[in-house]
């Protein structure tokens, strides 16, 4: 029986506990598990008890991780630091502690600060979300064939590697291993600058003196674009502080393209923007026929046949305390 631990019980942590706790034993690469969740909130600890996202609600996080064999952060970006200051003394030896935050570099350095000689880190991004944020939005099926990054360094533990991709893989996610450096700069661009654009778009209009008279007339396109700012604005605070120079980057980039754009209309350039407009539409239908969210490469190592499950079993089980 894999003990599973989840400190963080909103959209992505109760989804999680949810995804696990259906998965069938006999089929998934963990076996048999029971999953034990925590949140500084106790009204969600039992919400997410009552929705079957946990076997077991702990009342404090020393209960939580007491005999935890792997040790999920659920919790918006930045209080993941303190969340592993607090879990330093508490874990038990042996234990893997991953995460779900939406940068991984800076997370990457507070684990090698924090954690304790004997527990493994191996850092998690699961491409999935909604603009719903809470336990009243978690789903099972909400990693489905999704991308789920993962990030660690050589010195990780190679049991500690296949203990958390086999829980990727039991929630029905795709591992996808990145640097982690990488994997912000890479998600500051797809992700983290929609996200931007988004409360752009509804910072820009709704502060419009017509935003009485505009807001009747929009429809599928403005609510489109502007979905993601429905999303939690703590957790999007923290994503944004926390990858500020990635993010930075792309902004310059989208902020030179707006200043060309202006130029284009201000000189009726008719042929340049009508190229614009045919060049990106082709982009973008090329990669939507690629299959996307499928790495080069992947579509044919999907055909291969499954792996053998990993022994998770070979990293020493942390032992019970009293």
């Amino acid at each position: 029986m894999i003990r599973i631990s989840i400190i963080g019980l909103g959209l992505i942590g109760g989804s999680l506990g949810m995804a696990l706790r259906a998965a069938e034993a006999k089929e998934s690469a963990l076996g048999p598990l029971e999953v034990t969740g925590w949140d500084r909130d106790s009204r969600v600890v039992k919400e997410a008890h009552g929705r079957l996202a946990i076997d077991h609600a702990a009342a404090t996080l020393a209960e939580c991780v007491r005999t935890a064999q792997i040790v999920v952060v659920a919790t918006p970006v930045q209080a993941v630091r303190d969340v592993l200051h607090e879990l330093a003394p508490l874990l038990p030896a042996g234990a893997v502690v991953t995460d779900v935050a939406s940068t991984k570099a800076e997370v990457a350095r507070w684990a090698a600060e924090m954690l304790p000689a004997g527990v493994a880190y191996v850092g998690g991004h699961p491409m999935a979300g909604k603009e719903h944020a809470g336990i009243e939005a978690a789903t099972p099926d909400l990693f489905q064939q999704a991308i789920y990054c993962l990030t660690a360094n050589p010195q990780t533990p190679q049991p500690a590697l296949e203990a958390v991709e086999a829980l990727v893989r039991t929630v029905g996610a795709k591992p996808y291993y990145i640097d982690p450096e990488e994997h912000d700069a890479y998600v500051a661009a797809i992700s983290h600058l929609p996200m931007l654009l988004s409360v752009g778009l509804m910072a820009v209009t709704s502060s419009s003196p017509a935003w009485r008279e505009l807001a009747p007339l929009a429809a599928t396109g403005f609510r489109d674009v502007s979905r993601l700012a429905s999303g939690d604005p703590q957790m999007h605070r923290d994503i944004l502080l926390t990858n500020r120079v990635a993010l930075t980057r792309w902004i310059d980039a989208m902020l030179g393209f707006l200043v060309e754009m202006r130029d284009q209309l201000a000189a009726n350039d008719s042929a340049s923007i009508e190229a614009l407009l045919q060049r990106t539409k082709e982009q973008r239908d090329t990669w939507l026929a690629s299959r996307p969210n499928l790495r080069p490469g992947e579509a044919d190592f999907l055909q291969q046949p499954e792996p053998e499950r990993p022994n998770l079993f070979s990293f020493r089980l942390p032992k019970r305390k009293g």
